[in-house]
């Protein structure tokens, strides 16, 4: 007979047992955020990750498949949960066999209502026969941005319905980025927010709105270089129709004579001459 000791010892190894198998059988989920904060409007794409480190086949998003790849946001508080647009299979269908890593990009904004201004939490989690597996939370802010200018559309054919245009900034990656938010008036439809690129805040951003829809954005991204980006505006779309990195003729030609200049400067008093390819 096994006396108390024994029998706690044996208890003890029992569980080390089932603790081990527990965590062979498990699944290593990462969520990664393209950027911890996004401008209003701005697409908020993460990316999924998932390592099936168990013997069973994972099969999610399947007709007759128990298993389910799930994300979930909260706004504001533990327990304030946002209900996703649809019940559809946020990460797409696919399976995972042992050993197999599964990776997948997907716009959070496309799923949940997570357009408002304020912190978001959120995690992936992945469901097989009834064991859950989490990813830690991760934690992202919806801001407006800093204003700039902004402009308004009106509409020939629909008197009731204008465009307002918002030019903001805001500094992320230790750079300024200048962005384009787009709202119509009175519906409050959100248009995606255009990240326009880097902004050199000494200069203002020009905006111009045609009658005919076409929207231009001009805004000087270094020293020396503008961005130019033109989209058509109309009732029902918006659409990127170019963008184009422009030199700034008179900056980068003063700085060429200085660079010149500088070449032709001899410090020793060798009268060397310089290369013909020099001056191209």
């Amino acid at each position: 007979m096994l006396t108390e000791t024994g029998k706690n010892l044996a208890a003890l190894g029992c569980a080390v047992l089932f603790a081990g198998a527990a965590a062979a059988q498990q699944v290593e989920l990462t969520l990664t955020l393209a950027n911890n904060a996004y401008v209003v409007g701005e697409p908020v794409l993460v990316q999924l990750e998932a390592l099936n480190t168990m013997r069973d086949l994972l099969d999610v998003g399947g007709k007759d498949s128990k298993d389910a790849l799930v994300v979930e946001i909260t706004k504001g508080g533990e327990y304030n949960e946002l209900t996703p647009f649809s019940d559809g299979p946020i990460g797409g269908t696919f399976q995972l066999k042992p050993g197999q890593k599964y990776q997948q990009k997907v716009e959070l904004d496309k799923w949940f209502p997570v357009i408002e201004e304020g912190k978001y939490i959120v995690r992936f989690v992945l469901v097989h026969e009834g064991m859950r597996f989490e990813s830690i939370k991760k934690s992202f802010d919806v801001v407006p941005g800093i204003p700039v200018k902004d402009g308004v559309q009106m509409f020939v054919k629909r008197q009731n319905q204008k465009r307002l245009f918002k030019l903001v900034f805001w500094h992320r990656n230790q750079t300024d980025r200048l962005f384009l938010r787009i709202e119509d008036d009175p519906s409050g439809k959100v248009w995606d927010s255009l990240d326009l690129g880097t902004l050199l805040r000494s200069s203002e951003p020009k905006l111009d709105i045609s009658p005919e829809g076409e929207v231009t954005v001009l805004h000087r991204a270094t020293q020396d270089a503008y961005i130019r980006t033109v989209l058509w505006s109309l009732p029902d779309a918006v659409e990127v129709v170019e963008r184009n990195n422009l030199i700034d003729p008179e900056i980068s030609a003063s700085q060429r004579v200085k660079s010149l200049y500088g070449e032709m400067v001899d410090d020793g008093g060798d009268k060397k001459k310089k290369s013909w390819w020099k001056f191209w």
